[in-house]
């Protein structure tokens, strides 16, 4: 809905003011309803539920790992295979919706609550990789919209998306906290920020 429909209007603002509205669209749409749904149909704590309070050492451990292989990887491709230059401007709406809130948006709604759910019918793998897959079908909008869908350099995005929502599922459950993933996931989005 945002994508298709809103984005017309969000590409009249400028600035700040574009990515304070676009921060507040994408916590109403994917955010609130996420706990208003573990609140009153699970009727459990949200934050609890979602693994946002529960093993928080475990969880910034797992992030700082895997924060450094990403970096580790980043910049061994980028910098000595590809020759590609890191650019750290990075306008306040990227900072804050593409960096900082992408992270944790998409992990309370797909690793939080989807994986944990299709975790009370199915076995953690296929639970994964279901998970996974509606990971992937969430970014279809955005490349739709900015002209990125076209076969086969589509392919790459896809799949890096699916490798990525399988990695995430797998960290989930070891850490046993979403802090892990939410961390992971935005340095990831921070590198991609800087090195294309």
């Amino acid at each position: 809905m945002r994508e298709f429909w809103f984005i017309q209007y969000l590409d009249i603002l400028d600035g700040v003011p574009r990515a304070i509205v676009s921060a507040v669209i994408k916590i109403s749409i994917w955010v609130i309803p996420v706990f208003i749904v573990v609140k009153m149909v699970e009727q459990k704590n949200p934050l609890s539920y979602l693994g946002l309070r529960d093993n928080i050492g475990k969880g910034l451990k797992w992030a700082a790992g895997g924060s450094f292989l990403l970096i580790l990887y980043f910049w061994g491709v980028n910098l000595l295979v590809f020759k590609n230059n890191m650019d750290f401007q990075i306008g306040f709406n990227e900072l804050l919706n593409t960096i900082l809130l992408v992270g944790l948006i998409e992990e309370i709604v797909f690793r939080g609550f989807i994986l944990r759910k299709l975790l009370d019918s199915f076995r953690f793998w296929v639970a994964n990789v279901v998970t996974a897959f509606l990971f992937v079908s969430i970014h279809f909008p955005i490349w739709i919209y900015n002209g990125l869908f076209v076969f086969p350099s589509v392919l790459g995005g896809i799949v890096t998306a699916f490798v990525l929502g399988i990695l995430f599922g797998i960290i989930y459950k070891k850490s046993g906290s979403l802090w892990s993933v939410v961390i992971i996931h935005s340095m990831y989005n921070f590198l991609v920020s800087i090195f294309y």
